[in-house]
């Protein structure tokens, strides 16, 4: 799934390691938090925070492995683009939100009549297609704002048809034995708690309006965040040149501009300038963003651990457990290293890519678990493989006619 705008469609070659990386990754992710759950949650060991000792680091790593990456391979990057004022900060505030509004609004889902499990799954194999037309519709509103750096996606009737395809594909994997489901579960064992729980809250239609909005946040987080790694760091700047053209008379700034567009600058200066004018067309790095976006929630998380007296009771569990340590370890650098690959891939190729790619994580998880645990194929599922490799084939066909 790619379009035609700016680095999209990048050669296979510079893709292909983040899908594996983003594949491998998660399924030493869903491994060790699976491992987690089996053993630590039960007698003799029943840890009680355990929820907030996974939650933690997921948060924790998706901050520290970009943090340590670009420290020792990009120059510090992630630090030099970290929000300094409260107006560029809300922008990942904004973000977070909706990062949060995607999970929260499709487990609340779960507490009215009607609406289980394999339903948030069937809706949330969807989201390719919302995501494709948000994104659309938000490159067309930047470009009419003015943003020089956003180009608009085109997409044809084949990229649609196999987005379609893929959707449909991977949704008739969820209706399958609960052997099956576990297997494409992230956090299916607090959803289905909630769901034996209280099941009758409220009317269908509610639940399903929560689901469609959890979707709709899962389309926006992709292309939101395109957008924030097009426009960069720079963007602060550039729209204080702008307020200075348009006659502020801020003195700073007029300093800046002048030392930007005047055409007797130093060569010390047109150094600056260049090396600006590369950062601008680079954008905003992946590492960059994932800090920006997942520090605030790492905080709030770690603040509220230490408010609620859940700190010293993992730390001391840890230290008594190794292995408990250890899985953890493995639980945060897995998704860390997921994340940071998939952001990569929005930036590479794309926002509908990328989903895509996640799209099909989860029907190579069931796949694997037929592999790993032989067991008699249903019909819906090898249904659902003809359609996603349909899928495919579909979204090659449209490529090659471009």
């Amino acid at each position: 799934m790619t379009n035609s705008a700016g680095v999209k469609g990048s050669p296979i070659t510079s893709t292909l390691p983040f899908v594996l990386l983003f594949f491998i990754s998660m399924v030493f992710h869903e491994l060790a938090l699976e491992s987690i759950n089996v053993v630590y949650s039960q007698p003799p060991y029943s840890f009680r925070y355990l929820t907030s000792s996974i939650t933690l680091f997921q948060f924790g790593f998706c901050v520290i492995l970009p943090t340590t990456l670009s420290v020792t391979c990009a120059g510090g990057d992630v630090i030099r683009n970290f929000p300094r004022e409260w107006k560029q900060f809300f922008v990942y505030v904004k973000l977070s939100a909706v990062v949060y509004g995607a999970t929260a609004l499709a487990t609340m889902s779960l507490g009215y009549s009607g609406v289980t499990y394999v339903t948030k799954v069937v809706f949330k194999s969807a989201k390719l297609i919302p995501t494709m037309i948000v994104g659309v519709i938000m490159d067309t509103r930047a470009i009419k704002a003015g943003n020089k750096n956003v180009k608009k996606k085109h997409y044809s009737v084949w990229d649609y048809g196999s987005a379609l395809l893929l959707c449909v594909g991977a949704a008739g994997f969820c209706l399958s034995p609960k052997s099956d489901e576990d297997a494409l579960m992230e956090d299916a064992k607090s959803d289905e708690i909630m769901e034996r729980v209280n099941n009758t809250q409220g009317p269908h239609w509610i639940g399903i309006s929560l689901l469609i909005g959890s979707v709709f946040c899962d389309a926006f987080v992709p292309n939101i965040s395109e957008q924030l790694m097009q426009q960069g760091a720079t963007g602060g700047r550039t729209k204080a040149i702008h307020r200075k053209v348009s006659g502020d008379d801020d003195d700073d700034e007029e300093v800046e501009m002048k030392s930007l567009l005047s055409s007797n600058n130093t060569d010390t200066n047109n150094s600056h300038y260049e090396q600006s004018q590369t950062r601008k067309k680079e954008g905003l790095s992946s590492a960059s963003l994932m800090v920006n976006t997942n520090s605030i929630g790492f905080c709030l998380l770690f603040l509220s651990t230490i408010i609620s007296s859940q700190l010293l009771p993992i730390v001391t569990f840890m230290a008594v457990h190794p292995h408990f340590l250890l899985l953890h370890l493995v639980v945060g650098v897995g998704l860390g290293t997921a994340v940071l690959a998939y952001t990569e891939l929005i930036k590479r190729s794309g926002p509908a890519f990328a989903v895509a790619v996640a799209t099909l994580r989860k029907v190579v998880t069931v796949v694997l678990s037929y592999i790993i645990y032989p067991k008699a194929m249903l019909y819906t599922h090898f249904a659902s493989s003809c359609l996603v490799l349909a899928g495919i084939v579909v979204g090659f066909i449209g490529k090659r006619r471009r």
